[in-house]
């Protein structure tokens, strides 16, 4: 005898918040949360990407196209998916930063949004060229093997702004073509990253430094040293 399918799995709609593509996904299952958990076991950046790449592959109904998302997309995505497989909140430790005295705190998931604001995509380069840039896709962060450098709080902010600002990289406009820097190798990106000048340089980093991003501020008062604690949470990593 078979045996029987369990659950009819509910359906649910979220916006996709750089497209404003509306889509319908479903909680994910134990057997995705396993992959995810044994990912996260590893401690590594990467494998537990690959491991939400795959949970939302398998999660979103609607046709979408993952790899071609926005980071933030996916971090607001996977939250959404989070909530409605394990609980509206998501409950994390936090150490006072005065007595180290651990902390429960509650995070309202469906509270968190990336805000989006008008940003210029495009700059000049001289009088022939203009660079068009992208919010970093998460399918090129995977496959460029960078995504632990961009993430990790131990990447110093000099090298994880660089990393960033070549995932922003999107095509080239000169005068016969459009030239597509998914096409390049990643040593002739870093080629033409190294042969912008400072300025031309300096306005893409205004663009890195305003993609969007999941963030929440939260403050408690230590229940044993009464110090008042403020934490600005950012990323899904800190979520968890």
């Amino acid at each position: 005898m078979a045996l029987p399918k369990l659950n009819q799995h509910p359906v649910y709609n979220t916006i996709i918040p750089s497209t404003g593509q509306n889509i319908q996904y479903r909680p994910f299952l134990v057997k995705e949360q396993k992959i995810l958990l044994m990912a996260l076991e590893t401690n590594d950046e990467k494998q537990v990407l690959i491991a939400i790449n795959e949970l939302l592959k398998n999660c979103i109904i609607s046709k979408c196209n993952i790899d071609n998302l926005a980071l933030f997309d996916i971090e607001y995505i996977f939250l959404q998916l989070r909530g409605k497989a394990v609980g509206e909140n998501s409950d994390i430790k936090l150490k006072c930063t005065e007595c180290e005295h651990e902390h429960d705190v509650k995070i309202p998931l469906a509270e968190l949004a990336p805000e989006i604001k008008e940003v210029n995509k495009k700059i000049k380069i001289g009088e022939e060229y203009i660079l068009n840039l992208q919010y970093p896709k998460f399918g090129n962060v995977i496959a460029a093997g960078e995504a632990k450098e961009i993430f990790s709080e131990e990447t110093g902010k000099v090298s994880a702004i660089y990393s960033l600002a070549i995932q922003c990289l999107e095509s080239l406009d000169t005068e016969e073509e459009k030239v597509y820097f998914k096409d390049e190798s990643f040593e002739d990106k870093e080629e033409f990253m190294g042969s912008l000048t400072s300025s031309q340089f300096d306005e893409i980093v205004s663009f890195v430094q305003v993609i969007p991003k999941l963030e929440y501020d939260i403050a408690f008062e230590c229940n044993k040293c009464e110090h008042k604690n403020e934490f600005h949470l950012e990323g899904m990593q800190d979520f968890f």
